[in-house]
Order: C-alpha cells, then sequence, then structure tokens
C-alpha cells in the first residue's frame, strides 16, 4: 500500500492539533463510544494515537453515562476538556448533542476542544438550543472534518474557533489486511443515516458475498461483557469512580480494541468492500483493500472522499447502488 497520502492526512492533522494542545499538557476526553460501532472505537484509537504522539496525557475518559464533573475535576483539575470526534455533532444523535451541551455549560472557565466531527442541524429548536449553549461559551474550539461543514459551522456557531481537520480514524495507521475468501463483503448500515433502506444488492456475477453491518459476534461478544463489569460497579458505587479509574480505562481501551479487531475481521474476509459506512470505507483503505463507498443520509461520506479520503488507493465512490453493482461487475470482468 502506497503511504504517501496516510503520512499527508496525518500530517495535517498534526499540524491542527499542535497548534491546539502542547507536550506535556494534561487533558481529559469526553464521550468515549461504549458501544458496539467498530467506525467510533476506531476513532477512539486514532485520537489516542494522535495525542500520544504529540505527547499529550488523557488523565480522564468516560462514556455518556459515567461522565461526572467532580470526578473530572479531581483527576484533571486544570486544562484542556476534548470531547470525542466522530458524527454525531448535530440533532439526528440527540443524547451525545445533549452530552456535548452539558460539558460545555458545566465547564465555561476551561478550554474545550470538540474534535473532528461532521455537522448534521436542521433547523429548529434543538439547533437553536445548540447554538445559544455553544455561542456563549468563551473558548470553545470545534474541529469539523469536511470543508463544507466547516462554512456551516462558522455561520452557526461565529463565536467558536472552527477549524478543519481530517477525521481521526487515520491515526490508527495502517492495518495488516490479508486477502479475503469471499469476492466481496457488503456492510452496510441500516439506521437513519442509510439511503438505501433494505434494497438489496444484485451481486449475480460474483460467487460469493456476505451482507451484514458492524457488531459482535462470538467470543468477542462475551469478551466485551466482561469488559463492561468495571464500567457497572462505578455506575452503582460512583465512590469506587476514581479509585478504579484505572482499571475502568484499561476497559475502555479493550473496549475499543476489541470493537477494531471484530471490523477487521469482517473487512479481512472479502477482496472487495462495498459498504456506506464512512469508517468501514476508511478502515478498509487501511487495510489496502479495494472500496466502493455509497453516500450516507447526511452526504458526509462523498465529502470525505472529495476533501481526502478520496487520496487512499482503492478508494471509488458510486452515487447509487446501481452504480455500486456496475462497480463490482467491472472490477471481477
Amino acid at each position: 500500500m502506497t503511504v504517501g497520502a496516510l503520512d499527508e492526512i496525518q500530517d495535517e492533522t498534526m499540524a491542527v492539533l499542535s497548534g491546539l494542545l502542547v507536550e506535556g499538557q494534561r487533558v481529559a476526553l469526553v464521550d468515549f463510544p461504549n458501544h458496539e460501532n467498530s467506525g467510533d472505537a476506531l476513532i477512539f484509537l486514532g485520537q489516542s494515537r494522535y495525542l500520544d504522539r504529540l505527547g499529550v496525557h488523557v488523565d480522564y475518559i468516560a462514556d455518556g453515562s459515567r461522565y461526572n464533573p467532580a470526578h473530572l475535576r479531581a483527576l484533571v483539575p486544570n486544562g484542556p476538556i476534548l470531547i470525542q470526534g466522530g458524527g454525531n455533532f448535530g440533532d439526528r444523535w440527540e443524547y451525545m448533542q445533549a452530552l456535548r451541551e452539558r460539558v460545555v455549560s458545566d465547564f465555561p472557565e476551561r478550554q474545550i476542544i470538540q474534535l473532528p466531527q461532521g455537522i448534521d442541524f436542521q433547523e429548529g429548536p434543538l439547533l437553536q438550543q445548540a447554538q445559544a449553549v455553544l455561542n456563549a461559551h468563551p473558548d470553545l474550539t470545534l474541529l469539523i472534518r469536511d470543508h463544507n461543514g466547516v462554512r456551516r459551522t462558522r455561520e452557526l456557531f461565529p463565536s467558536a474557533n472552527v477549524l478543519f481537520c481530517p477525521d481521526m480514524a487515520f491515526g490508527y495507521g495502517e492495518v495488516d489486511g490479508r486477502r479475503g475468501h469471499l469476492d466481496v463483503v457488503v456492510l452496510r448500515r441500516n439506521d437513519s443515516e442509510s439511503l438505501e433502506g433494505n434494497e438489496r444488492f444484485n451481486m449475480h456475477p460474483v460467487e460469493s458475498h456476505i451482507d451484514l453491518d458492524w457488531g459482535l459476534r462470538g467470543l468477542r461478544k462475551f469478551f466485551d461483557k466482561l469488559l463492561h463489569i468495571p464500567g457497572a460497579i462505578t455506575k452503582r458505587i460512583p465512590v469506587l469512580a476514581i479509585p478504579l479509574y484505572p482499571v475502568q480505562r484499561r476497559a475502555y481501551v479493550a473496549i475499543a480494541s476489541n470493537n477494531v479487531r471484530q471490523a477487521v475481521a469482517i473487512l479481512g474476509k472479502g477482496r472487495l468492500i462495498v459498504t456506506n459506512r464512512l469508517h468501514a470505507t476508511v478502515l478498509a483503505a487501511l487495510m489496502g483493500k479495494p472500496v466502493i463507498a455509497m453516500d450516507n443520509a447526511n452526504g458526509k461520506i462523498s465529502a470525505i472522499i472529495g476533501d481526502y479520503l478520496g487520496r487512499m488507493p482503492g478508494v471509488h465512490y458510486a452515487p447509487s447502488v446501481k452504480e455500486a453493482e456496475a462497480l463490482v461487475d467491472s472490477y471481477f470482468d
């Protein structure tokens, strides 16, 4: 795999981060993705590698249900508060947006950096609420992972420092991608961001394929349940949250790693990947696998492919299922 494009993306990201954070700084990170979405786990681990390269120490990590301002202040009395990157900045995923606004409101005196997100707001009361909260903060940086999103974010949140920064999943780096035993792996979302609904793919010229989504299976599912035990204890007995924090932190890293290993196992089965998930596209590219990517409901995949993901070798964009099928046909001609 040619690493020139990946190096460029990583260097661009490091340049942005180094303008906001300094070596030796101690920070907090809120909104750990404590769920079975391998893409969010890939972002978390990519973020961690970027911060390690910068020499920044993350002394507090919490998911939404375990976020506690008093615990954060105890473990990180000073310094920036980082909010997990991803694709939930907006009104589509209300729980994550509510957490973001809570953190901003809880810490008006601290520097807050929203790590790279895609913006997805419609006009209405949720947008108005977000504008009231975010525009009131005196030291808020919003990193946005596509150029169109940067322009819209600057219009909606003029008080914030809005900067372009590539998606942090690229910080994970190259992945050993073995040649799969199936011709095609179709990995696609079936939630509110999907454009295809239940439309099936015609894989007639293909000898073998599977069609599925993210999610833990088998022993990885069992392992995930074990890894959630520390969090369950600290949620039931909050007084143990700080003493058990080192255990919880290791559990978070293991949860994310388990999710990414599952994703690598899924994509590793295919010689060609077809997907409408952004981070399946990113991971396939990191694995050196050819990938045909379709858009999602808010256009984030086409935007990011146009801005930088399209530089990665083997990444192809299909505006529709029919065009994806045609690209599959041409691949196996």
